[in-house]
């Protein structure tokens, strides 16, 4: 399964998720202002975003073959998964 995100939902992913931390854990101001300051380093229209979407998309494209890969397993309707076929 292929899912890639663009750079917009990715940004609105930093800005969730980072707003959730903020706001329910327990941090020092320092903590914080480190999270807002990177935050804004991923704000839209910035190379760090840009790099950030790749990274976060290559990141959740291997999460998603893995747990694909453990669920066929399972059910024993596959041995190895295309992915480990091309990295063997």
């Amino acid at each position: 399964m292929n899912v890639i995100l663009n750079v917009d939902e990715v940004q609105a992913i930093v800005a969730l998720v980072s707003a959730q931390v903020l706001d329910n854990v327990d941090l020092s101001s320092e903590a914080k202002e480190a999270i807002r300051a990177w935050r804004r380093e991923h704000d839209l229209g910035t190379k760090g975003l840009d790099e950030y979407a790749e990274r976060f998309n290559g990141a959740l494209g291997t999460s998603i073959d893995e747990q694909t890969t453990r669920y066929l397993r399972r059910r024993g309707s596959m041995r190895v998964s295309a992915r480990e076929e091309r990295v063997g």
